[in-house]
């Protein structure tokens, strides 16, 4: 059975209801009232495809009307410069419309799950699209005196007065499945370094979980070589160049190799091989990548290595990120966001004594044990190693 949810209602069977039956498991998308339910997700279901793509031709102008109506007079309040967050959706447009808006968004719902193919991935992508959902239900506390006054930072300042202060994640809008964010999120995933101490933790303090070396221990991975224990750039290092070079040189001259097909390393490939990786995951004939997680991506050989191992690790990383937002479910800890490969928790000392736990957690892949660097910090630009 289709619904949609509606505030902190439902509208089911033509009218809005506090309650939903058992039955009605099928819905667009993820909203806060669901956060304790189990439901199938028609945007994920349409992989990522909006509302107006997936309308039937039979109601797609109707659907048009009404959406440009209600659209409308919300943009009317935002023109003056209401917050529309302020208000019930009830209290700005008019319920005829609203009733009429609802009921076609049910229809195409419907239409979606009934037409289209539930994706292979769907399980992953739906607790991904609730993740995300999840963070985007909870505003940055952001606190602009650092850079208030800052003339090397103006511009950072106007930017950030104007923008939203809620993260708000796209995981479709990427070829390889990293996160992008949505045109009127906070902009989490370009904010300068020097900027970050704005962002402050509604707990005690931030603790940050990034894989040492992701894309390089995806790729040992993926060749069946088992994972180095401590830092991979200093391994490589002592393995492959004898202890010559420095580990910054070292890094710029693996990474500086691995995604230029044209340059040569007789002594990285000796490890790194990447005509095997190329072999098992690039179909020559279709000119695609399918990756570990079976994500299937289009492109030239040229550009194969780079979507293999940037989309394998982009999924191994949002599958442990999932893992650690189920696991804090119930506690005062929880997922702030999330940067590229690295997540930041919001966290509670009272959940101090799970933290090796979790680490753990994060560590145990599905393509092996990786090392994690653990920081944390009174705010997200004072992050600091922690050595747990």
């Amino acid at each position: 059975m289709f619904f949609q949810v509606f505030e902190n209602q439902f509208f089911h069977n033509n009218q809005v209801v506090d309650f939903l039956p058992e039955a009605c498991v099928h819905t667009w998308d993820h909203q806060a009232p669901l956060n304790d339910r189990n439901v199938d997700y028609g945007y994920v279901w349409a992989q990522g495809q909006s509302l107006d793509d997936v309308c039937p031709d039979t109601i797609y102008e109707e659907w048009a009307k009404i959406s440009k109506k209600v659209k409308s007079i919300l943009k009317s309040y935002q023109v003056v410069g209401a917050d529309i967050s302020a208000f019930n959706v009830c209290q700005i447009v008019p319920e005829k419309f609203l009733l009429k808006y609802l009921l076609y968004k049910n229809q195409i719902s419907q239409h979606v799950f009934e037409n289209f193919e539930k994706p292979l991935n769907y399980g992953f992508m739906a607790d991904l699209h609730r993740m995300c959902a999840e963070i985007a239900e909870k505003p940055l506390k952001i606190n602009l005196d650092e850079i208030k006054y800052s003339y090397q930072h103006r511009d950072v300042y106007k930017r950030i007065k104007r923008a939203s202060s809620f993260v708000q994640y796209d995981a479709y809008k990427t070829i390889t499945g990293r996160l992008s964010i949505q045109p009127m999120s906070f902009p989490i995933l370009n904010l300068k370094k020097e900027c970050r101490g704005i962002i402050e933790p509604y707990q005690h303090c931030f603790v940050e979980l990034d894989f040492n070396a992701a894309e390089l221990r995806t790729f040992l991975a993926l060749l069946d070589i088992e994972q180095p224990e401590g830092d991979i750039h200093n391994w490589i290092g002592e393995e492959v160049y004898g202890g010559k070079f420095e580990r910054d040189k070292v890094k710029q001259k693996t990474f500086s190799w691995l995604y230029d097909p044209k340059k040569t390393d007789k002594k990285l490939e000796a490890i790194f091989e990447r005509s095997k990786v190329l072999e098992k995951y690039y179909n020559y004939d279709k000119g695609e990548v399918e990756t570990y997680f079976g994500r299937k991506i289009p492109c030239e050989k040229h550009y194969a290595l780079n979507y293999i191992i940037q989309s394998t690790t982009s999924d191994l990383f949002l599958k442990q990120a999932i893992k650690i937002w189920k696991r804090l479910k119930g506690k005062k800890s929880n997922v702030a966001f999330t940067i590229h490969d690295s997540l930041v928790l919001d966290f509670h000392l009272s959940d101090q004594e799970t933290i090796r736990e979790i680490i753990e957690e994060f560590s145990n892949t599905e393509l092996g044990k990786f090392k994690v660097n653990i920081s944390g910090g009174k705010n997200f630009g004072e992050m600091k190693e922690m050595n747990l």
